[in-house]
């Protein structure tokens, strides 16, 4: 996979740009045939369904019986993000909701879906919401069954846009930046705690999938359940992330554990003390 996605794990969620058709046929892929061997359910949606599998033929994959079984998908947006005619933003996270439900009552060990994501550059009713629907696709990915690249051809998206999608986005990888899981942030349910937990580093260039996530986490909760937010493995956080946190805090019980002290002074400093039903601490209570 040349370098650049090749620490991906399922639950990572990642909008990739690259600007080179032949990095980019190949590192689909590869991504396609390391979830085949893994017992994954794959499935890439873009304009080049044909030119995929015969890239997995060219690798020794026998297309025709897994395109059979269902373990393989490849198709057009038209058959997917585009299916009616239009992006319907609720339904296509319905849609994934649906296919991760049947991969797992099927017995894959997880499943991963490739998007080429050239279709939204095209004049059709709805992609006005992508960058909305990108930010609350991530709670399809925080359960850790499925792993989504989201690939962005930079030629043809404008630098303003590609930086509103990549916010949305948890992790990021590109022409000469291969994903990085350290400075990338994972975002994980948990039930016990009922929470999330949060690990790499939250910052700027992530702050609206973080936004997302935990706004989620608040709102599918059970009236007065408390929310832990367990943040030991978060290496860095800035003060947009430190906000986000605070921010859905207010709608409480909540509780954010494992702090460092970095962490307790900037949650202190943006005044943590002052919402009610909220606890920190460098630990689980």
């Amino acid at each position: 996979m040349a370098g650049l996605l090749d620490r991906l794990e399922l639950g990572d969620h990642v909008c990739w740009t690259v600007d080179d058709d032949e990095v980019r046929r190949n590192a689909i892929v590869d991504v396609l045939r390391a979830g085949i061997g893994a017992s994954h359910k794959v499935i890439y949606s873009g304009d080049e369904p044909g030119v995929v599998l015969a890239g997995l033929a060219r690798r020794g994959v026998a297309t025709r019986p897994l395109i059979q079984s269902g373990q393989l998908t490849a198709t057009t947006p038209e058959d997917s993000y585009l299916a009616g005619g239009l992006f319907d933003a609720e339904g296509t996270l319905a849609h994934w909701s649906v296919e991760k439900t049947r991969a797992r009552a099927e017995g894959y060990r997880g499943m991963r879906v490739v998007g080429d994501m050239t279709w939204a550059r095209r004049p059709v009713p709805g992609t006005e919401s992508l960058e909305w629907y990108e930010a609350r696709c991530n709670k399809v990915f925080a359960d850790g069954f499925v792993m989504g690249i989201c690939a962005y051809d930079r030629r043809v998206f404008d630098p303003l846009t590609l930086r509103r999608l990549a916010l949305a986005h948890p992790g990021a990888a590109g022409p000469l930046l291969p994903f990085d899981p350290d400075t990338s942030l994972r975002i994980r349910r948990t039930e016990e705690p009922y929470g999330l937990w949060l690990a790499g580093e939250a910052d700027m260039s992530n702050r609206h999938a973080l936004a997302a996530m935990v706004e989620e986490i608040f709102v599918t909760r059970d009236p007065g359940t408390l929310v832990t937010i367990d943040v030991t493995a978060l290496g860095f956080a800035d003060i947009a992330a430190a906000r986000v946190l605070l921010d859905a805090a207010r709608h409480g019980p909540a509780h954010i554990v494992g702090c460092s002290p970095v962490m307790l002074r900037l949650l202190t400093f943006h005044g943590a003390a002052a919402i009610a039903d909220l606890v920190v601490t460098a630990g689980y209570p």
